[in-house]
């Protein structure tokens, strides 16, 4: 599991994205963070400019103290999303799913000093599939907290259905290895978020 230090050092890696000025900001974890790895090109959505800031294997807690609190984000978008809680659940000896909820309260007012009028959505936990680390259930669990206790002013939106397969496990046609998606899973990741810009402009 990666440490703070590992997750500082990602952080220092990724300045260009840090720095960035763009449209809409992704805030979270391996699953935002290798996106870009994914693409040829710069990351769009519905045709707008997107500073990646993900960072592999980083918990919600570790956002906060390596991230948000040494005040390392300089600029968000007008829509930010955030993907954060699963790995709390693998690597937080404090892990429950309230102290996600209260790690996510911090770290959204971090934000919301730097931006105050953005959008802000949080992104359900997806599905794994054969993982050793972590267990749908548990990831189930955890959603149905995030669901009913969505920080205030914050948008919940629904990812599971676009990746279950018939079992209720991640669809292997989306992912690589069971937990981190294909191309074709970006594509359903893409439909998700596009479809709440649009949302955002009726």
């Amino acid at each position: 599991m990666l440490s703070d230090q590992d997750i500082f050092k990602r952080y220092q890696a990724k300045q260009t994205e840090f720095s960035k000025q763009a449209d809409i900001t992704l805030i979270g974890h391996s699953l935002f963070d290798m996106w870009s790895d994914i693409l040829d090109d710069d990351l769009q959505l519905a045709g707008q400019s997107v500073a990646n800031l993900g960072i592999s294997g980083v918990s919600a807690r570790q956002y906060l103290d390596v991230i948000i609190q040494p005040n390392l984000i300089s600029h968000l978008g007008q829509a930010v999303f955030l993907f954060l809680g699963v790995n709390d659940i693998v690597k937080e000896p404090d892990y429950s799913p309230k102290q996600v909820v209260a790690w996510l309260d911090e770290i959204l007012a971090g934000c919301r000093k730097i931006a105050p009028h953005s959008h802000y959505f949080l992104l359900e936990a997806t599905p794994v599939n054969n993982i050793d680390t972590v267990t749908n259930a548990q990831i189930n669990t955890l959603n149905q907290y995030l669901r009913s206790h969505c920080p205030v002013g914050v948008q919940f939106v629904d990812t599971q259905d676009s990746f279950l397969d018939n079992n209720g496990e991640l669809d292997l046609a989306l992912c690589v290895d069971g937990l981190h998606f294909s191309p074709l899973g970006y594509q359903r990741l893409t439909a998700i978020l596009e479809k709440q810009l649009t949302n955002l402009q009726k």
